[in-house]
């Protein structure tokens, strides 16, 4: 199949993660695959390194992204244009409308958060959605209009030869620091935005608990935003600059995901599914992270780690404390959480084939 992809954003997160993965996935399969994106995005270099993906650099506003988009589709006689962000919706729907060879249209929604009412009326019209988790599969279910059998749920997946054990990797990770292998490392990934960000507070209160008990626990913020200064006000109240780090935007994760031991995602706010987690699972790490949205699909508790209410910072802490006072615990789990994803099939290769079998599909409707 000849697909178009669309991202406009393609600065670094979980979406974009998710768009780059499938289109590597699809060509790995044999599938021909363009991407539209900004050529302003953070991650470009990321693009242009995937081998066989084709790029289109688009500029301007929506109705010139439609335009061209149209353009594209005729050109590339592409069967499928799929589009990540909200903002990419209605330029691809009405794209795939417009070109005369009428590509399928597919729109993943990849948040928890409310649809406008004109989206939640058109969107199903536009082409098929897809949803990154149950948890957003039922909000989508209660808010589109329309024909509900173009609803789908289609999980994501981990490169799991890119995202592993990897010892030589621990040690570089560590070494930056002044780390040695015997001290625990617990990491949050995510955006820090006002107000709350993923948690970050009640990971720097739970987290400072437990260094008083074991002060050879280290923890790192991965991230940035408007919340980052906040928190490094409050360690420094605390006194533990050496223990605490924020450390910005990291582009690699998969070298985060190899030196620490645990990842701690104690979201407070919506969460559609948390990307994350499962890069920490495809390193063999155990996680601990909040009862809510799509994240109690990535892993069991307690096989893989443990699940906590957000905001509580008294169970987050006792989950902590748990892992870091048993390394054999830590081992275990973190080998199970990457074996569940091997049995699950929430691989790159995996999710290609849901959304080639979805693509599929569609051209016969």
């Amino acid at each position: 199949m000849r697909i178009i992809q669309v991202n406009s954003h393609f600065h670094g997160g979980g979406v974009d993660t998710q768009t780059l993965e499938l289109c590597a996935g699809l060509i790995e399969q044999g599938h021909e695959v363009m991407l539209a994106l900004n050529p302003d995005g953070r991650w470009v270099p990321r693009a242009k390194a995937v081998p066989g993906l084709r790029l289109e650099f688009i500029e301007g506003g929506k109705v010139h992204w439609g335009l061209r988009l149209r353009r594209l589709a005729e050109q590339f006689q592409a069967q499928v244009i799929h589009a990540h962000h909200g903002r990419d919706y209605w330029t691809a729907g009405l794209a795939g409308k417009l070109a005369a060879n009428r590509p399928r249209v597919v729109l993943t929604r990849h948040l928890m958060t409310h649809l406008s009412s004109t989206s939640a009326r058109f969107l199903l019209w536009l082409g098929h959605v897809t949803a990154v988790s149950k948890a957003v599969q039922q909000n989508l279910a209660r808010e589109l209009k329309g024909d509900q059998r173009r609803l789908h749920l289609i999980y994501s997946g981990i490169d799991l030869r890119h995202f592993r054990p990897d010892d030589a990797l621990r040690s570089k990770g560590r070494g930056l620091h002044d780390w040695n292998d015997s001290q625990v490392v617990f990491a949050v990934v995510g955006g820090a935005g006002l107000p709350d960000g993923k948690g970050q507070r009640e990971f720097v209160e739970a987290g400072a608990r437990l260094i008083a008990e074991r002060p050879d626990v280290r923890l790192m913020i991965v991230g940035e935003g408007g919340l980052i200064p906040v928190l490094e006000q409050r360690i420094a109240e605390l006194g533990m600059q050496q223990s605490i780090l924020c450390v910005g935007f990291i582009e690699d994760v998969e070298r985060v995901a190899a030196m620490i031991d645990v990842l701690v995602h104690p979201a407070v706010g919506t969460e559609a599914l948390g990307l994350v987690i499962w890069e920490a699972m495809a390193a063999a790490k155990p996680v601990i992270a909040s009862r809510l949205g799509g994240i109690p699909e990535t892993f069991i508790d307690p096989d893989h780690g443990r699940l906590v209410e957000p905001r509580n910072v008294d169970q987050l802490y006792e989950a902590m404390r748990l892992f870091a006072n048993d390394r054999a615990l830590r081992e275990r789990a973190g080998a199970a959480a990457r074996q569940y994803l091997i049995d699950n099939d929430y691989t790159r290769a995996g999710q290609a084939k849901r959304f080639a079998a979805l693509y599929q599909s569609i051209q016969q409707r």
